[in-house]
């Protein structure tokens, strides 16, 4: 095995242990009425794109409603007319309202629920719960959902009376869980006119407020021993009754949450997620003292991280906006040392940054960073304690959505193509402008794409070995950061689909530069 396997295998297995670690995330993306699939979002609240199918950071931010966009203004295209009494069905997906796509991570046990309310927007306490699954006969909801190919089928109760309804879907995934704030919630919402002559009127919770970070069903350890689960929230509301009732609630007793992180994870790695980790730790901070921030060493303009210190509260989210197209502020993605960002878009200095504490006060500095290569600790001499915050988590989403679920690789093409190549025997090596000794991509020319059977990779330093570059879709190869930079020089290998191969190399892993060789 090269040391580039080795290294690749060592830092999957980091990244399986880590407490943040992502995975294949779900948002609910169709509904099925009289057993007929409608149109992925026909009747659904509108969600940004596929690649906004991220979990809610806080239970107690507005977005607990119907997820992301939640206002009135981010209407469904139309509300669904169903009878009370009658049976509905929403499908949930990770990438595309497909038969093929995969649902959610088989890691991210949890439970399944749906609530009703009689309201136009979901606000206030208008909410009471017609279904759940937990966890039953040593399964989990989320097993018997993947296992149903996303699809939830819940009756509406017969005796609630007509009028516009919202319908809630929510999936809580617990593989986090052991650590305050680290359950992921993924919910949607489906507009309904549901018709009938009831007048019941069941109990009713608000959205957010109906569950609190420290719930035995949302502070849980799934890795140890347990027998039984409370689900959060209330109890079903079961038509007749009057009121709610159900399974796993009240007097159920579920294991207590531990504090300490378990031994055992899962072992599947995330696809998505960055490899590069901190150039050096940032230093400890006792609480009370100010947030300090250190910028990754591999950032650029396609991929920025920063961990995170300090304060006087834990910090639960970080935001960023650019000086570019990225004007809003944009939820980072947490990872094992920090926050990340990885998009289809280029960033542009300076770059402000929110921070979001677990009671959901806030820090904001903008335009703070102005150089991806301020890789210091940069102590902000903010404190969570010493700046006015608000009561509640932010709700304000980017508004350029990204149109494809995130990557590591950027995705688009460099700046300057390589030259037209005619002699027939010359290949040339293209190096993406934002190559850098975390991300290293070429373009080929000179010969046929149908041609190339690989392109590979070795440098001065751990990739002693030629290594298989992948191929995008866009016509680049790309090598994924193994957890230790590049050094320079970095020699590529060509293989023709007949076995004649090439070899050429660059004396620097940035910049723009073209590199020919003879095949």
């Amino acid at each position: 095995m090269s040391l580039l396997q080795r290294s690749t295998t060592l830092l999957l297995v980091l990244l399986a242990l880590c407490s943040h670690t992502v995975f294949a995330h779900t948002y609910l993306s169709a509904v099925y009425l009289d057993n007929s699939l409608l149109g992925q979002g026909d009747c659904v609240r509108p969600h940004p794109s596929t690649a906004f199918d991220y979990p809610i950071p806080l239970v107690n931010q507005a977005d607990m409603t119907c997820g992301w966009l939640p206002s009135a203004a981010n209407a469904a295209n139309r509300k669904c007319p169903i009878a009370a009494g009658s049976t509905i069905g929403i499908q949930w997906h990770h990438n595309s309202n497909s038969a093929s796509d995969d649902i959610l991570d088989a890691t991210h046990k949890g439970p399944v629920m749906v609530y009703l309310a009689k309201s136009e927007t979901g606000s206030g306490s208008v909410w009471f719960k017609i279904y759940e699954d937990g966890y039953v006969n040593g399964a989990w909801g989320v097993d018997r959902l993947i296992a149903n190919k996303g699809r939830v089928d819940v009756t509406i109760p017969s005796d609630i009376a007509p009028g516009n309804y919202l319908l809630r879907g929510e999936v809580i995934a617990l593989h986090n869980a052991y650590d305050l704030n680290g359950v992921q919630p993924y919910v949607g919402c489906v507009e309904l006119t549901i018709s009938g002559s009831g007048s019941a009127t069941p109990a009713t919770v608000a959205f957010p407020g109906a569950y609190s970070p420290s719930d035995p069903g949302l502070l849980f350890n799934i890795y140890n021993s347990f027998t039984s689960y409370v689900i959060p929230g209330p109890a079903v509301y079961k038509s007749g009754s009057g009121s709610s009732s159900g399974s796993n609630h009240g007097s159920a007793a579920a294991t207590s949450a531990p504090t300490t992180a378990p031994t055992t994870r899962p072992t599947t790695a995330p696809s998505t997620s960055p490899t590069t980790s901190p150039t050096s730790s940032p230093s400890t901070s006792p609480s009370g003292e100010s947030l300090k921030i250190q910028v990754n060493g591999g950032s650029n303009v396609w991929w920025f991280a920063v961990a995170v210190s300090g304060g006087s509260e834990n910090t639960v989210k970080v935001e960023l906006a650019d000086s570019g197209s990225v004007s809003n502020y944009y939820i980072m993605s947490p990872t094992s040392y920090g926050f990340y960002f990885s998009q289809s878009v280029q960033l542009t200095l300076p770059i402000s940054l929110r921070f979001t504490s677990a009671s959901g006060k806030q820090i904001v500095l903008e335009k703070y960073i102005t150089s991806f290569f301020e890789t210091s600790i940069k102590d902000t001499e903010r404190n969570y304690g010493t700046v006015s915050n608000p009561t509640s988590a932010p709700t304000t989403k980017s508004t350029n959505a990204p149109t494809a679920y995130p990557t590591y690789a950027p995705t688009s093409a460099p700046t300057s193509a390589p030259p037209a190549n005619n002699n027939g025997d010359k290949i040339t090596f293209q190096q993406h402008s934002g190559s850098s000794n975390w991300w290293f991509a070429v373009s080929v020319s000179g010969i046929g794409a149908s041609e190339i059977s690989r392109v590979e990779l070795k440098d001065s330093n751990e990739v002693s070995e030629f290594a298989s570059l992948e191929s995008t879709n866009w016509g680049f190869y790309t090598l994924p950061t193994t957890g230790f930079p590049l050094v320079a020089p970095v020699t590529l290998r060509v293989t023709t689909t007949s076995g004649t191969q090439a070899t050429a190399t660059f004396s620097s892993v940035s910049g723009n530069s073209q590199v020919q060789t003879t095949l």
